[in-house]
């Protein structure tokens, strides 16, 4: 039953191409090692919370991250592991 509110509510984990605009959400981990390289550098580690500013149609999502707007592409954000969060959370 739980899964079932939470997807209802939009609240399940996934990964980051799932995000939708508008949404907040934490990154729970990074699987490939590659990956995870790279989205350190966008400031996107273990723990990083960020905000889902656009997806543009079969092409990048533009993502917030502290002051900064990434784009981040659609290969890269299949690897990363996130969760949302509420709105009530500053992201």
């Amino acid at each position: 039953m739980r899964n079932r509110n939470c997807k209802r509510q939009g609240m399940c984990g996934g990964t980051l191409d799932t995000m939708r605009r508008g949404q907040c959400c934490r990154v729970l981990g990074i699987d490939d090692d590659r990956a995870r390289s790279q989205a350190i550098r966008f400031g996107m580690g273990e723990g990083a919370m960020l905000s889902c500013i656009t997806k543009l149609p079969a092409g990048p999502l533009v993502m917030r991250s502290g002051r900064q707007e990434i784009a981040i592409g659609r290969d890269l954000a299949r690897r990363i592991r996130v969760e949302p969060v509420s709105a009530q959370v500053v992201c």
